[in-house]
């Protein structure tokens, strides 16, 4: 089963019982702790180890149930390792369903709190029906201008871009 599809399961079942929040909650709990356990996974995907001996920890994580079962299910599969792509494509979904626009903006020095607020209000311009979370990047490696990416999309402003544009048209 591809990550998708595993996203797609769990999100349909926590929407189904209302806990979008609490899955969406504790998936990111849970990858921020295997960041520390980093053997964990490979101890849950390993033949290694009795597949009783991995439901008890999964149930010592304390999770909620649903999401408890969905850990166990990818365990059982050996599929564990695919954790990251799967919260990955489950974020996607909530923030679909949530109506969050996600855009990233990399500018060469850090941006002051009211040129952000002037970029907030540009860019909900284009998103009327979501609510518009601004993630801002330094890259001192940009001459100066800024780049607006949403979902891989990028609008290249830089300094940069317009002088290889220039060059271009020369």
């Amino acid at each position: 089963m591809r990550t998708s599809n595993h996203a797609k399961a769990l999100f349909e079942l926590a929407k189904e019982a209302n806990k979008i929040d609490l899955i969406q909650y504790q998936f990111e709990s849970f990858k921020e702790e295997l960041k520390v356990m980093n053997t964990w996974i490979e101890m849950m995907d390993s033949p290694m180890l009795l597949a009783s001996e991995k439901i008890k920890k999964i149930d010592a994580l304390g999770y909620d149930v649903l999401f408890l079962s969905f850990l166990k299910m990818l365990t059982e599969k050996n599929q564990m390792h695919a954790i990251f792509d799967i919260f990955s494509q489950w974020n996607k979904r909530v923030r679909t369903y949530l109506k969050i626009a996600h855009v990233n903006i990399i500018s060469a020095k850090h941006i002051s709190k009211e040129v952000e607020t002037r970029l907030q209000e540009a860019i909900q311009k284009t998103f009327p029906h979501h609510s518009v979370s601004l993630h801002m990047h330094v890259d001192k490696h940009l001459i100066g201008g800024i780049k607006v990416i949403y979902q891989g999309q990028a609008l290249d402003r830089s300094v940069a871009r317009e002088l290889e544009e220039l060059y271009q048209m020369l």
